[in-house]
């Protein structure tokens, strides 16, 4: 079976955000980044001889990134992290020997289990996937691919098949 595909890496698709991972029984420090992303669509071609609107999976996507940035990326989903929100607007975040107090305003909570390249490449799949189907369903899409590079030419990758309903 062939395929056709569209491949997106525009300057406008990035984020600025700080984060840290639990890993080997410990915590990172947190600590910032400059993630970039790329973007690939797989499918069969429309009868308008292309698989997904550019401008669309650009736009999309940039305003995906616009909601990670400028803050701390905080997992929800991660049992070696214990979040406590305070009365004072601040949220605790406790992991191995580390303790963080951070304004709750500041933090962005994910629903992924750590905040891994992989991992959040995986969030902006889920999130892309949904801003598609509610923008205009996902035609003839039969993968997506994202890359998050989180340090110069080191990404993280999740590649998802569409299921269509």
């Amino acid at each position: 079976m062939s395929h056709f595909a569209v491949r997106v890496h525009p300057g406008e698709l990035h984020f600025n955000a700080a984060h840290f991972i639990t890993f080997n029984g410990s915590c990172e420090n947190i600590h910032g980044h400059n993630f970039h992303l790329q973007l690939e669509a797989r499918g069969e071609n429309t009868r308008d001889a292309f698989v997904i609107d550019f401008v669309l999976l650009n736009k999309l996507a940039a305003r995906i990134c616009a909601e990670l940035h400028d803050g701390v990326l905080i997992p929800t989903e991660n049992d070696e992290i214990t979040l406590t929100e305070r009365e004072d607007d601040m949220l605790e975040i406790r992991s191995y020997d580390k303790r963080f107090i951070l304004s709750r305003a500041s933090c962005i909570l994910l629903p992924i289990t750590n905040t891994t390249a992989e991992m959040l490449a995986y969030h902006i799949s889920n999130r892309l996937i949904d801003a598609l189907h509610a923008h205009q369903g996902l035609g003839n899409l039969q993968t997506l691919e994202v890359a998050v590079e989180e340090a110069d030419q080191q990404w993280g990758i999740y590649q998802r098949e569409i299921i269509h309903d």
